[in-house]
């Protein structure tokens, strides 16, 4: 059975033209609060809020995305995110930046849970893993390609143009969502979700949750701390990390799906995770551009295999009716994440400095390797259960 449905073509287009959006306007977030006028803490303020928000409306997000028809949701989604950069566009002052900084931060609470969602909705079982690996590379081809677009577009028209542009992105990204085929779930069938609060998070997620906390909370201290990092050794062109990463990352991400389901999660996952510990201990006492991209090969191979199976553990752990509850509760997981490894990093590097900051990195990703061999086997039991 293949993935191609047009339900799955329409949702991976979506989620590539999201990232084509969001990763042109993210990055530069901080640099155009200061440009509005904002001070150091106003700015720190303004770039975290995002998730911040994002994961303060989980608990509502959660149960509207198993209450609600997904197709009308996502669409109303997107037309969100192109209201908030509009805003940015037409009205350039730090309190209505604010205030549709916050719009922004509750489409992402939304978006990311919502589309994997829609992607594991519209997957084989069988093919799962791999399914997730494909609609992965339209994530890795817009974090390649978006941040060099919002530079250049910053550097010729300045940040109305980056703002106009997101919106553009983001208002075409509602084609393939109106393509999209509606919820087929039945009133009784959402009823047998229970209350809204018992569709905020699953237990059964809890646990493949807490493996990518601890991925997530090592990967995005690359997101946070390379650029410095590399000023701080005076190593120059390392913007091409990114690249690297990025273009690793659409061959890993499919490839790696591909072989857990093949192969099993044990004999995928396991020896990626090792090689994404690997990554930060090469990053840590890399002195040159070569060395820190040998680091970003090895991130994206790391990540890339694992990140695909974990997001297919979560939605498999859970009857179909209630994958929309299993992807927020791992969305969940991955804002603290994001929150926190920034956070972290920032205390080791006043203490030790950015090298050994990277090669302590290595000890979350070991705590996910741990946790993942604990609760495998639970998971195996569990995905039998789901799938009788």
């Amino acid at each position: 059975m293949t993935i191609w449905s047009r339900n799955f073509i329409c949702v991976m287009a979506a989620n590539m033209m999201l990232c084509l959006a969001h990763f042109a306007v993210n990055p530069l977030v901080a640099s155009y609060a200061t440009f509005l006028g904002a001070d150091t803490r106003l700015t720190g303020f303004l770039a975290g809020m995002f998730f911040g928000v994002a994961l303060a409306i989980r608990p509502v997000s959660g149960p509207l995305i198993t209450k609600v028809d997904k197709r009308l949701l996502l669409i109303i989604v997107f037309a969100a995110g192109v209201v908030a950069n509009l805003g940015y566009a037409l009205f350039p002052t730090i309190p209505l930046f604010v205030a549709f900084r916050f719009i922004n931060g509750a489409q992402y609470s939304f978006v990311g849970s919502l589309i994997m969602t829609l992607a594991g909705d519209n997957l084989p079982r069988e093919k799962m893993a791999s399914g997730m690996g494909v609609y992965g590379v339209g994530g890795a081809i817009g974090m390649a390609a978006a941040p060099t677009i919002g530079s250049a577009l910053v550097s010729l028209s300045g940040y109305r143009a980056l703002f106009l542009y997101a919106s553009a992105v983001l208002l075409l990204a509602i084609i393939p969502c109106c393509v999209l085929t509606p919820d087929k779930k039945t009133r009784e069938e959402t009823a047998s979700t229970g209350k809204w609060y018992r569709n905020i998070v699953t237990p059964r997620s809890v646990p493949v949750t807490c493996v990518s906390f601890f991925v997530i909370l090592s990967y995005s201290l690359y997101n946070t701390y390379i650029i410095k990092t590399a000023e701080s050794r005076g190593v120059t062109g390392v913007s091409a990390f990114y690249l690297v990463l990025a273009a690793v990352l659409v061959v890993s991400r499919p490839l790696s799906g591909t072989l857990t389901d093949k192969f099993g999660i044990k004999r995928v996952t396991v020896p990626a995770l090792v090689v994404l510990a690997a990554s930060f201990l090469v990053v840590g006492s890399a002195k040159t551009l070569p060395g820190m991209l040998a680091g970003a090969v090895l991130a994206a191979l790391g990540y890339g295999a694992t990140q695909p199976t974990l997001q297919a553990m979560c939605v498999q752990t859970v009857e179909p009716l209630r994958r929309g509850v299993a992807s927020n509760t791992m969305y969940v997981g991955m804002d603290f994440g994001f929150f926190l490894g920034p956070f972290f990093g920032g205390l080791l590097i006043d203490a030790l400095g950015y090298g050994r900051m990277f090669a302590l990195a290595a000890i979350p990703v070991a705590a996910a390797l741990a946790a993942l061999l604990i609760i495998l086997p639970g998971y195996l039991r569990r995905q039998k259960e789901v799938q009788r």
